[in-house]
């Protein structure tokens, strides 16, 4: 048996995103978070990067539940691809776990999962010798909680996302009592937020945009359309504050969003009346001025509602000259492209546009530098460990924790795949691994995309492909017609005529050098037409197209 916790990376460190930990202790594993990443310009075609969970497959036996902290994305988006290969009970708070349902109802899996939501008054989750209690924190959305671990051999805390919002928009304060108690109780570990250990001082406050929004509901002549993460509900609340103040009703626009803020008003955790939303396909019925827009778009995904009313695809929000769209949220590493050519299309529609870089419009759910040495400085830890973040956070967050006074060795850096190990002594990094990586999604390949997959759509995004297409005889294997060469995003067809011909000749000679039999192995002409066509192509451009070879048995 292993008398030490183990505490296994299986996403979120070293990268943001895709966030779970794996607890084990002896015989019993408990996953914290199940989160999704988003695929980047290197992985053409791809929806979204999940975790590997190949470890907790092979212990599946140990694993007992999964402990959500909140409900964004990437804690909890990859729940509905991981829960059909290992049914698990789930936890989580209130919202998180009625965001869940919402979701895993798309999915079939609600009369399959167990939900249950962690007790009041930081009671405890007992799993055998693990017990899991939740702690309020401060984020971009209600209900998030930071988790305490207990195990024989010490104590853990993990934050999740938090920062300390001291005026948080729903009233609900951070709770630094409860973390402070827990520090007096003994903290062996700290695992902590980094996402914003770059920041000096402290993360304003949400309610710090509330006269920002105000002098835009005042002021514009037309509507106010207002893009964020759906997910973002104490944005959401602060547009329906500011909005019901200066006359404006509100219509949502984004699925997710409608969704969310469904299930949170039916929770009590949203303060809007029945009277103040608008639908969007009544939006004609009310002068520009008594409008405001709330919807989803704000990173510049294909398919969501800013996106769509920016391209003017969306037959029931245009654009129009008199607009004003705020985007209230910084975009995500890698989607800078995107974004702008969002904002650059809105621009060409003739309607004004308020971003970050011109004027404070967002405010980060993940706390500053001093926010997480109040973190570290509340539960006094013996040794702290940086997570949710890149290489650069982490050598940031080392750094000033050795500045407040730890040593080196009780600044522990582990990624994906690597373990923690504590005991009664300490923690260590452990030179063992476990199976890790990535699982790519595309939306019908369910077991994710291979590499080569991905390389071909890069081939073909690049190189464009070629078709060779010969017909042959059956029974004695001699070429009928062709090779025939047709490309597409390869060349221009004046250009790859003598290419071409060339090419065609270096087939019949490579298949007339098989000596084909009457029974003759087509596969093996495949590979040769293919292979011939590839070489030759490549040296004589330098470029290389998706060859695809079609042998027509005659």
């Amino acid at each position: 048996m292993n008398s030490k916790l183990q505490i296994i990376s299986l996403g979120g460190s070293g990268d943001i995103g895709k966030n779970m930990l794996a607890f084990r202790y002896e015989d019993t594993i408990i996953v914290v978070d199940c989160g999704v990443a988003f695929a980047n310009e290197e992985q053409p075609g791809v929806d979204l990067i999940i975790p590997d969970i190949t470890y907790l497959l092979e212990n599946r036996d140990k694993v007992k539940a999964i402990c959500l902290t909140h409900g964004h994305e990437d804690h909890i988006g990859a729940l509905p691809f991981v829960l059909k290969q290992l049914p698990l009970p789930l936890y989580g708070s209130p919202l998180t776990i009625g965001m869940v349902r919402e979701k895993l109802g798309e999915h079939g899996l609600v009369g399959s999962t167990e939900f249950n939501t962690y007790p009041d008054n930081h009671g405890r989750v007992e799993f055998g010798p693990i017990s899991i209690e939740a702690v309020h924190v401060t984020h971009s959305l209600p209900d998030a909680t930071s988790l305490i671990v207990r195990t024989p051999v010490g104590t853990v805390v993990h934050t999740s996302d938090f920062k300390i919002d001291q005026t948080p928009i729903d009233n609900r304060l951070f709770d630094a009592p409860r973390f402070a108690q827990v520090g007096d109780e003994g903290v062996k570990l700290l695992i902590s937020d980094t996402v914003n250990v770059e920041r000096k001082g402290w993360s304003p406050s949400e309610r710090t945009l509330v006269p920002v929004f105000e002098r835009f509901m005042r002021e514009a002549a037309g509507r106010v359309i207002v893009a964020t993460f759906g997910s973002n509900l104490h944005r959401a609340q602060t547009v329906f504050d500011v909005a019901s103040k200066y006359g404006r009703k509100v219509a949502i626009f984004g699925r997710s969003m409608n969704q969310n803020i469904t299930t949170a008003r039916g929770l009590g955790l949203l303060r809007i009346n029945d009277n103040q939303i608008v639908r969007v396909e009544d939006l004609s019925k009310y002068p520009p001025n008594e409008i405001a827009v709330l919807t989803t778009g704000s990173q510049g995904e294909p398919l969501a509602g800013l996106t769509r009313m920016s391209r003017d695809e969306n037959s029931k929000i245009q654009i129009e000259p008199s607009d004003t769209v705020i985007l209230s949220s910084t975009p995500i590493p890698g989607n800078e492209d995107m974004v702008w050519r969002v904002v650059n299309r809105i621009f060409r529609l003739g309607a004004t546009v308020i971003y970050e870089a011109i004027q404070n419009v967002h405010v980060s759910g993940h706390g500053y530098q001093e926010e997480l040495k109040m973190m570290i400085n509340l539960t006094s830890p013996e040794f702290v460990v940086p997570y949710h973040g890149e290489p650069r956070h982490y050598y940031n967050y080392k750094k000033m924790a050795m500045e407040m006074g730890y040593p080196e060795d009780q600044v522990l850096i582990f990624e994906v795949g690597q373990i923690l190990e504590m005991d009664e002594h300490g923690v260590t990094l452990s030179e063992e691994k476990v199976p890790h990586g990535s699982v790519l999604v595309d939306g019908i390949s369910t077991g994710g995309v291979s590499d080569i997959v991905l390389r071909d759509r890069r081939h073909l995004s690049q190189d464009g492909t070629v078709v060779v297409t010969i017909s042959m005889d059956r029974s004695n294997g001699e070429i009928v017609a062709g090779p025939d060469l047709l490309s597409r995003g390869f060349l221009l067809p004046e250009d790859s005529t003598e290419l071409f011909d060339v090419a065609a000749e270096r087939v019949v000679e490579a298949v007339e050098e098989l000596s084909l039999a009457a029974e003759s192995d087509f596969d093996t002409v495949r590979v040769t037409v293919h292979d011939t066509v590839s070489k030759y192509l490549r040296k004589r451009t330098g470029r290389r197209p998706v060859v695809i070879p079609i042998i027509m048995e005659i």
